[in-house]
C-alpha cells in the first residue's frame, strides 16, 4: 500500500503537469534550521520524570510548480536530534507533504495530496494542509521513544454546476506503522499497525437563494495487523439550510453512523470485545458565511449509539467547525474550533466513538519590520464514548516566542511551549515544560528555476 501511494501520486503529478509545461513556472525555496532545546520531561511520564538538553538540526526544501492550469508543490523536512543525557533517544524523524490540482475545466477540478510523518517523538505535533486545516491529529496518549510512522492520501474530483452547487467524489487512504508493534504503552494498551481506505462522495445544492442542502457519504474499510477486528464503516449526512440574511443562516443535519466488526470476538485496545453499533445524531445550529471560501457554523445535537450486545451510549454535543484567519497590517489571528461525534482508529489514540471539542488560537505582531511576537492556545476534550470506565481526556497546549530577522535570509526565535493532560479513568496525567531556541536560514524569495 505504501508504494501504491508513491507512485501514483508521482504518475498524477508528472501526467497531469507535464501538459502544461510550455506556461508553468518552476521555483524551489531551501531552508535549515538549528533548534537547542531544555524539555522537563522527554517521555511524558508523571512519577518518573527525564530532563535533557536535545539538539536538533533539520535541513529542509519547498519545490513548487504553478501553471496555467495545474501545479504541485513538494515540502521535505528531515531532522536529526542529539540527546546531551540520553542519547540511545539519538535520531532522524521526517515529515514530507505533496498537494497538487488540475483544472479539467472553470467548473472542475482534480485535487491530490499526500502527507507522510516518521517520527518517535512521544507527543507528537498535529499536521495540518495549507489551508491550516487539520489533517493528521498528533498522538496524547503515546509514551516513551516509539518509533512510527503514518502516511494518509486523497484525491478529490469535485464540479461546480450552477453559482453555489458543487458536487464531488474522493478517494482517501492511509496506514501507520510502528517498530515495535503490540508494545503496551502506560495505560495498558498496544501499538496496533493498521491501513484504511475511504470512498466518499458529496453533493451541495441550493433550491434558491434562501433554502438549500448539503449531503455526502462515505465508506471505510479498516484493517488491523493483529489483536483487532478489521470493520467496515458507513457515515452519511443531510443537512437543510436556511438564510436568514445574505451570509447568516440556520440549518437542521441528520447524522448517521453504521459500524460492523469482521470479527467481535476480537479484542479492542481497552481490552474489551468490539460490537456493532448504529449512531444517530440530529443537530440543528446557525452558519455564517465570511468570505465565498468560508462558512463557520455552530449548533447542538443529540446522539444515540445503539450497541449490539452492549451498553447503549447517548447524550448531547455540540456541533462547530470553524478556521478564519484576521489579517490585519502589523497582526493577525487565526481562530480554529470544532466539536461533535468522531471515531478515532488510526491515530495514536486508537479509542473508537468519541465526543469531541477542540479550540486554537494563533496570533501573530509585528512590532517593527523585523522584530515580532506569537502565541498558540490550544485546548482539547475528548470523551471515549466506548469505553467502560467512562474515560475523558482534558488536553493544554500553550506556546509564546519572540522573534528577530537578522537578515533577509537568518531569523532567530525564542520560546516557551507548556503540555498538559488530564486525564480522567484512563491514562496517567503529565505536564511537560520547553525552552527552545531556533535559528532558520531560507532566502526571503523562492529561486526561480524558470519560467
Amino acid at each position: 500500500m505504501k508504494k501504491w501511494f508513491a507512485r501514483a501520486f508521482a504518475c498524477i503529478v508528472l501526467v497531469l503537469v507535464a501538459g502544461t509545461a510550455a506556461h508553468a513556472q518552476l521555483t524551489f525555496t531551501p531552508r535549515v534550521s538549528v533548534t537547542e532545546e531544555y524539555n522537563d520531561n522527554i517521555n511524558l511520564d508523571r512519577r518518573n520524570k527525564m530532563d535533557d538538553w536535545i539538539t536538533t538540526v533539520s535541513p529542509g526544501a519547498t519545490l513548487e510548480w504553478y501553471g496555467q492550469a495545474a501545479g504541485f508543490r513538494l515540502d521535505y523536512d528531515p531532522a536529526y536530534s542529539f540527546y546531551a543525557d540520553h542519547d540511545e533517544y539519538d535520531g532522524w524523524s521526517h515529515n514530507a507533504r505533496g498537494a497538487m490540482w488540475y483544472n479539467f475545466s472553470r467548473a472542475t477540478r482534480l485535487d491530490v495530496s499526500n502527507y507522510f510523518i516518521y517520527t518517535k517523538q512521544p507527543l507528537s505535533d498535529d499536521t495540518f494542509d495549507s489551508g491550516e486545516n487539520l489533517v493528521i491529529q498528533g498522538n496524547n496518549r503515546s509514551r516513551g521513544q516509539e518509533k512510527y510512522y503514518t502516511n494518509q492520501a486523497s484525491a478529490r474530483l469535485s464540479h461546480q454546476f450552477g453559482p453555489e452547487n458543487t458536487v464531488y467524489a474522493q478517494m482517501a487512504g492511509g496506514f501507520t506503522n510502528y517498530d515495535d508493534p503490540g508494545d503496551a504503552t502506560t495505560d495498558g494498551t498496544t501499538n496496533e499497525d493498521g491501513q484504511w481506505f475511504t470512498p466518499s462522495v458529496g453533493l451541495t445544492y441550493w433550491f434558491s437563494t434562501r433554502n438549500g442542502i448539503e449531503s455526502d457519504f462515505s465508506y471505510t474499510r479498516g484493517f488491523y495487523e493483529e489483536g483487532r477486528s478489521d470493520f467496515n464503516n458507513y457515515d452519511g449526512r443531510l443537512r437543510f439550510n436556511h438564510r436568514l440574511t445574505q451570509q447568516t443562516g440556520v440549518y437542521g443535519q441528520y447524522r448517521q453512523i453504521y459500524r460492523t466488526w469482521d470479527d467481535p470476538s476480537d479484542t479492542t485496545v481497552n481490552g474489551t470485545e468490539e460490537q456493532d453499533y448504529l449512531v444517530y445524531a440530529p443537530s440543528v445550529g446557525v452558519f455564517h458565511q465570511f468570505d465565498p471560501t468560508m462558512t463557520g457554523s455552530i449548533g447542538v445535537g443529540y446522539f444515540y449509539q445503539q450497541v449490539k450486545d452492549g451498553n447503549d451510549q447517548k447524550g448531547p454535543f455540540i456541533s462547530s467547525e470553524l478556521n478564519k484567519l484576521w489579517d490585519f497590517q502589523r497582526w493577525s489571528i487565526r481562530l480554529r474550533t470544532a466539536s461533535g461525534i468522531d471515531s478515532q482508529d488510526f491515530s495514536g489514540d486508537q479509542q473508537g466513538l468519541e465526543r469531541f471539542a477542540l479550540v486554537d488560537v494563533v496570533t501573530r505582531y509585528d512590532f517593527t519590520r523585523d522584530f515580532f511576537g506569537d502565541l498558540i492556545l490550544g485546548a482539547r476534550y475528548s470523551d471515549y464514548l466506548d469505553s467502560e470506565d467512562d474515560e475523558k481526556d482534558y488536553r493544554y497546549t500553550a506556546e509564546v516566542g519572540l522573534g528577530y530577522n537578522i537578515t533577509r535570509w537568518a531569523t532567530i526565535r525564542v520560546a516557551y511551549a507548556f503540555n498538559k493532560l488530564d486525564a480522567v479513568n484512563s491514562t496517567e496525567d503529565y505536564e511537560q515544560n520547553r525552552v527552545f531556541a531556533t535559528l532558520t536560514l531560507s532566502p526571503s524569495q523562492p529561486w526561480r528555476i524558470f519560467d
